[in-house]
């Protein structure tokens, strides 16, 4: 990530010096002999003006992202090292669609999504501390869960994923801008959060599109849990 973020800003600082030796180099031509000086002096203003002006933006991105690393701290704890959940009832959220993060702390701050921790946490931070949270982690390497799942359980519920799910999380679990990653979470986690939809124990947002598992039964829950926790 942080290479990623000096590549940014090294970018930024080569754009910019092009830009500015181009003007320069156009005022040299429209110069006499004479005034070679003065603009050798300008051009190498120029040029450290876009030195200064890119090493500003890779200060600013820096220091954004080292604010989202600081703030996830208090992640940690339940959530593992960079999002990658140990546990198989937490989920992993290191590499989870940034989106869907906020989201998800949001509907905890207002108490739309109810649970007394994530709620006490989640009501810690400002729109913008949980936006830095939300792309910190969104950033990091996914790591699938390496809690158990059954192949057995998982072998008959391709259809149902292929027929309930797929829309809106990919046709392998990936994610993408209608709903969050589930490929390679823990099969107890997903399971859980089914029966909360099926049973209409979540209100949030999402609570609408989820009505869509209201019809499946507990066995088709758990072979859709393990289904999903198995795919990579």
């Amino acid at each position: 990530m942080f290479f990623s973020t000096y590549l940014l800003g090294l970018l930024s600082v080569i754009f910019s010096y092009l830009r500015y030796k181009f003007i320069a180099e156009v005022f040299i031509k429209a110069k006499k002999e004479g005034m070679l000086m003065e603009v050798k002096f300008v051009r190498n203003w120029l040029f450290g003006f876009a030195l200064v002006t890119g090493i500003a933006v890779i200060q600013d991105s820096h220091s954004l992202a080292s604010e989202g690393f600081r703030l996830s701290q208090t992640c940690a704890g339940c959530h593992g090292t960079a999002g990658a959940s140990p546990g198989n009832t937490i989920p992993i959220i290191g590499g989870q669609n940034a989106a869907y993060l906020a989201d998800a702390m949001a509907a905890y701050k207002s108490g739309e999504r109810e649970f007394y921790v994530m709620n006490f946490i989640a009501r810690a931070f400002s729109d913008t501390q949980i936006a830095l949270i939300s792309q910190w982690f969104s950033e990091q390497a996914w790591v699938d869960t390496s809690t158990p799942n059954r192949a057995s359980l998982a072998a008959n519920a391709e259809s149902i994923a292929n027929g309930k799910c797929a829309v809106c999380h990919g046709v392998n679990g990936e994610g993408g801008d209608l709903g969050p990653r589930l490929s390679g979470q823990p099969s107890t986690y997903l399971a859980k959060v089914l029966r909360e939809y099926k049973e209409g124990q979540r209100t949030n947002a999402n609570a609408a599109q989820m009505m869509i598992v209201r019809d499946l039964t507990g066995n088709e829950i758990e072979s859709l849990a393990h289904y999903y926790s198995r795919l990579r």
